[in-house]
């Protein structure tokens, strides 16, 4: 009997030592970190678009107004400090998938007789651009970005068909641009280049962006002009995960 108490008391005795190795065996068991984050969420946005003269003279009157609306994805990489969240180091990607509505004032007449007609042309787009953030050290300036890309887009809609104008310089006296004949349609596909900035308004999800969509293309082939765009534009971006 007076061994198995001597054996009791060694064991209680030992036991805090034990529980204490497991302890420090946990403590040194490595964490996981994440270090990107993935978001996505609707979009949607205001276009001012332009458009340069074609070689015949003026056409183009003024900017229009259109609109977007589509839905945003981002991968934002690494970290910025050891501490920080997944997800906010210097670098990320986007793309975006989307309805988009350019508008131009001209100085032409449509098909239908209506003179100084509007000009619209409509493209579903994906961009695809890369994200800079400058400022990934500050808290308060984690989340404004510069963004560079290209944006593929297909053409869904015109109007007017065509547009006509009546003394556009002094060597002609009018001139018919054509979206819609045999001989001159609308360019199917579209890639444009795009720069802009903005920044997510933190623990809120939305972010604000500006872009400007330059165009590198004409618009048809008796047409020779490039609609380049403005887009203000805003999205509810949510975590999906981080990894």
């Amino acid at each position: 009997m007076k061994k198995i108490t001597i054996l009791l008391l060694a064991l209680l005795t030992a036991a805090p030592m034990f529980a204490q190795i497991d302890d420090g065996e946990e403590e040194t068991i490595p964490v996981k970190r994440k270090w990107n984050g993935f978001y996505m969420g609707p979009k949607i946005g205001l276009t001012l678009s332009s458009m340069t003269q074609p070689n015949e003279g003026d056409l183009y009157d003024a900017m229009g107004i259109g609109y977007s609306a589509g839905v945003a994805m981002k991968l934002r990489l690494g970290k910025a400090t050891r501490n920080s969240a997944g997800g906010t180091g210097l670098f990320g990607i986007g793309w975006e998938l989307k309805y988009k509505n350019n508008s131009v004032k001209t100085l032409g007449t449509d098909e239908k007789g209506k003179e100084k007609a509007s000009l619209s042309v409509s493209y579903f787009e994906v961009p695809i651009y890369v994200h800079v953030y400058p400022c990934a050290k500050m808290s308060s300036m984690n989340s404004f970005y510069i963004e560079a890309g290209v944006s593929f887009g297909a053409a869904l809609s015109r109007s007017p068909k065509s547009l006509s104008v009546q003394d556009p310089s002094p060597d002609y006296s009018s001139v018919t641009y054509n979206l819609d004949t045999d001989g001159s349609k609308l360019k199917p596909m579209d890639i444009h280049p795009l720069v802009g900035l903005g920044y997510t308004i933190p623990n809120t999800g939305l972010d604000i962006n500006a872009r400007y969509n330059i165009g590198t293309s004409k618009l048809a082939g008796n047409m020779p002009c490039k609609m380049g765009s403005l887009e203000i534009s805003l999205s509810w971006m949510f975590s999906v995960c981080k990894f």
